[in-house]
Order: structure tokens, then sequence, then C-alpha cells
């Protein structure tokens, strides 16, 4: 037995295997005698990626020359959607080096990633742009932990734990990329250090033949020296270099470091049965709660939706409307998170599911009412970016608690992937939508033409430059010599412009901004 592990051990394995295989085999081996220790664990579980290093090394180099070049200094331009899509490209290549099938829904996530990163091309939205970056890095971890994990039976706490510890687990690996490349130029025999110093030798001697090759063409063709003086003063600067460099190096080791804590394969795929929690006395506290919801509810009913009743002298219907938009929201997600909870640490009981029935049924009465006071807000201050906002959310809220209804009386439904599709469906829809825009032609729509303020102006100036269209629409309703408002559109698109955008290239180029420059094409 010594001599077959031993054989097992110093055998070449084939770059066919795949982490399935070295699962097994670290399984297979922890079963017999003599436990392999936690180092040769490690080393069998990685050794796909070091059979391979050229391969995952040369993919995560490309990440990170991807990386730096669409992002650096160009956060919302057409590079965007190309460095999602090359990504998800890199993502299908790395299971299919590593045999691991892709799954269906890891296909959802790949198309929410790559709609996400053309909406960020589209906008000139700071807030839906930083927003955007949060949710592509959030499917990157949620498609490495579906493609390597069993995640069937996972809920929304499991995975939200799973992703915090896939993060902590890739930090740690900041060693391995450095390991495997000393273990793989110990295997080349040092041919490639070899020749490190013949390489060097022949690029410092080359500089100065490339430094007059360079001068002579530059006097030969004002473009080609216009190209070179622009790469030598914005890109060959000290810092700029360092910059560029630290750049490529981070997204390089974040992509290896991500795919070794994948196939280190720490996290544990059980999913424990914590229902332990006693269902009388939780039965008794969400009794008097659901008593209250419904009186309160009632009262919501009766007069608001159906307008019956008198209220008190000081108030009208649409005061009392407006009053208490927040705090129904506040109460509604709380309802949200005290059903979850309950489903999750309490044992299930009838009687209990009746109560959170009820209490689901109560909130999405909170809901509408909070929506119906919120249309009140519109419909005499028109929407506001909060307001739209908070219409979105309310939308999403009500959608995320028919899963958690149908979850009370079906234990085994996967609340978790119904909320990964509802939310991810909805936020590509609110970033494509543009709130700026929404917002600015739903305020210029209910403007009178002929009676335009400085206020309103200077409102729709403070947008971003998603409301360019509504506001040149409103500017050539009105007289050009109103200088006001020929001062406001004289700067518009400059003053809608981050410094990266005031002059649109190839690499920078965003849809609008470069409408926005279209439609006030002073500056």
């Amino acid at each position: 037995m010594e001599q077959q592990l031993h054989d097992e051990d110093t055998a070449p394995s084939s770059p066919s295997k795949n982490i399935e295989q070295s699962h097994e085999l670290v399984d297979s081996k922890l079963e017999k005698e003599q436990p392999e220790t936690k180092d040769n664990q490690r080393a069998i579980l990685l050794a796909p990626i070091l059979e391979s290093f050229p391969f995952f090394a040369g993919l995560s180099f490309l990440f990170g020359v991807l990386f730096t070049f669409c992002l650096y200094k160009n956060p919302c331009s057409i590079t965007y959607p190309i460095f999602t899509g090359i990504s998800c490209l890199l993502g299908i290549f790395i299971c299919q080096k590593l045999h691991i099938p892709m799954k269906k829904g890891s296909w959802f996530l790949l198309t929410t990633a790559l709609l996400v990163g053309i909406s960020t091309c589209r906008t000139a939205d700071s807030f839906i742009i930083f927003i955007n970056g949060i949710a592509l890095l959030l499917l990157g971890f949620i498609f490495s932990l579906h493609q390597f994990y069993e995640d069937k039976t996972w809920n929304i706490g499991k995975y939200l734990s799973s992703i915090f510890l896939q993060f902590i687990y890739a930090v740690e690996s900041i060693t391995l990329p450095f390991r495997h490349l000393k273990q793989y130029l110990k295997t080349q025999d040092n041919k490639i250090i070899r020749q490190l110093p013949v390489l060097f030798v022949g690029f410092l001697a080359a500089l100065p033949i490339l430094a007059l090759l360079t001068t002579l063409l530059g006097e030969a063709d004002i473009i080609f020296s216009d190209l070179m003086t622009h790469i030598f003063y914005d890109f060959l600067q000290p810092v700029t270099l360092f910059d560029l460099c630290f750049r490529t190096i981070f997204g390089a080791l974040a992509l290896y470091c991500l795919v070794c804590s994948c196939c280190l394969h720490k996290i544990s795929q059980e999913n424990a049965d914590r229902r332990k929690g006693n269902p009388l006395l939780v039965i008794t506290g969400l009794s008097m709660i659901a008593i209250i919801y419904i009186l309160f509810c009632s009262i919501q009913v009766i007069y608001l939706f159906l307008r019956r009743g008198s209220l008190p002298e000081e108030y009208t219907f649409s005061s009392y409307a407006r009053q208490g938009f927040f705090q129904l929201l506040l109460v509604a997600f709380l309802n949200l998170t005290i059903v979850l909870c309950c489903l999750k640490y309490v044992r299930p009981q009838k009687v209990l599911q009746m109560i959170l029935t009820i209490i689901c049924f109560c909130t999405y009465i909170m809901i509408a009412s909070a929506c119906y006071r919120l249309m009140m807000y519109v419909r005499e201050y028109h929407l506001s970016y909060l307001r739209f906002l908070a219409l979105w959310f309310l939308t999403v809220l009500a959608i995320l608690m028919a899963g958690v209804t149908w979850l009370i009386w079906h234990q085994q439904f996967p609340l978790f992937s119904y909320s990964l599709v509802v939310v991810s469906i909805c936020y590509v829809a609110l970033a494509l939508a543009r709130p700026d825009s929404v917002i600015a032609w739903d305020y210029v729509n209910h403007l009178d033409k002929n009676e335009v303020s400085p206020k309103d102006l200077y409102y729709l100036n403070s947008l971003s430059a998603d409301a360019a269209p509504a506001f040149s629409f409103l500017f050539h309703t009105q007289e050009k010599d109103h200088e006001l408002f020929t001062n406001l559109a004289d700067y518009y698109y400059t003053q809608h412009t981050w410094s990266e955008y005031r002059t649109l290239g190839i690499r920078n180029y965003n849809f609008s901004f470069a409408q926005a420059k279209k439609l006030f094409p002073r500056h």
C-alpha cells in the first residue's frame, strides 16, 4: 500500500485531469491508513493549474492588460462592454480547461453581465456607473461559486457568506502565482532565465536606434509626430507607467488568485438545517404583530384607497397620503427580513406558516400604500432621482415578496435563484432606462413652455448628460434671446462631461456624452 501511494504521488499527472478527479483523489487518499498532509492536499487540488501554468498565467496577464487598457481613466466608454464580454469569454475558457461544464444558470449570469457592461457606455450617470461596477464584481463571484460548487440547496444567507469567504480565500492565495511561477521555471531547466540577460541587452541596444527612427519619422509626418508626442507625454511618464503596471499586475493576480481559490474548494457545500427555534414562542410574538398589521392595513384600505371615513380637521386626503412613505418602506423591508429569519431558524408549523402569510399579505398592502403616497408626490412635484429609485425598489420588493410567500408553503423553492433573476432583470432595466433621462423628460413634459423659470433651467442643468435630449427639446421651444437659457445651453455639454471625455475617441467613446456634444456643439 505504501508503494502504491508512492507511485501515485510521483507519477506525472495528465493535463486533461480536471478538478473533480483531483477532489476524488484527495478523498480516496484521506480514506487510506496514511492520510496526506494539508500541503499535499492543496498541491493535488492545484495540480490542474500548475500543469497548465502557461495557459492560466497567460490568460491572467491578458485579463490584466485588458483591465488596464479598457478602464484606465475610462470608467464608462465603449471599452467597458468589450472588457466585460472578453472577461466572460475568459471565464468560459477557464472552465473548459478545467473540464467543468457550463451550467444553465451560468449563461444567465454572463448575459446579465454583458447587458450591465453595455448600459455603462450608454450613460453619464455616475451613480449607475458605480453600481454597475459593484454588480459586475458580484456577478463574477456568483459565477465562480455556481460553476465550482453544488449550490442548488443554498439560500440567500449561505450565498452571501460564501461570496465573502471566496473573496477572503482569493486574497489568501496571493502567494500562489509566485510559487507556481517558481515551480514552472524549475521544470524548464532554467532555459528562460538564461535567455533573460540576452533579451535585456537586445532591448537596450535597440533604444538608440528606436529614438533616431522615431525622430526621423516624426519629422516626415506630422500625424505620426503628434501620436508619438501623445504616447511619450501621456503614457511614458514615470508616475503613469507605475500606475499602468500596477493595474495590469493587480488584474492578473486577481484572476489567477480567484481561480486558485475556486480550485481549492474551501467553502463547504452543505447548507445546514438551522430550523431549531421553538415555533410556539415565535407564534406568540408574531400574532401580536399580525393583529397590529391587520388594523393598520384596514385603515389604509378604508381611508387611503377608498377614501371613506373622516380625517382630522387639519388634514386633506393629499396631505394624509404624503405622510409616512419612508416609514412604510422601512417596515416592509423589515417584514421581509422577519419572514426570512423565521423560515431559516424556526421549525415549520402550520399556524406559523399562516401567520407569516398574513404578514406577507399585509406587507403587500403597505407596499401599495407607500407606492400610492409616492405617486402623490410625483404628481405634485414631479420625478426626482430619489423618487425614481424608490419606485423601482418598491417594484422589486413586491416581486421578491411573492417568492418569499411561495417559500412559506414550499420549503424547497430556490429563493436565491429566484431573487437573483428578479434583481438582475430589474437592475438591467434600471441601468438601460437611464434615470436622469426619464426624470428630465418627465419634468419637461409637465412644464409650461411659456413660463420656464431660471429654477427650472438650473434643475435640468443639475442632471447628468443623459438629460441632454430633454434639455435640448426645451431649448428649441424658447426664444433664442433668452439670455439665461442660452448661457446654460452653451455650457451644458462642458459642465456635464468629465475631463476624460472632453474629446471623444475610439477608446473613450460614450454614447451619452456623444449625444450631448451633438446637441450642444458650441464647445
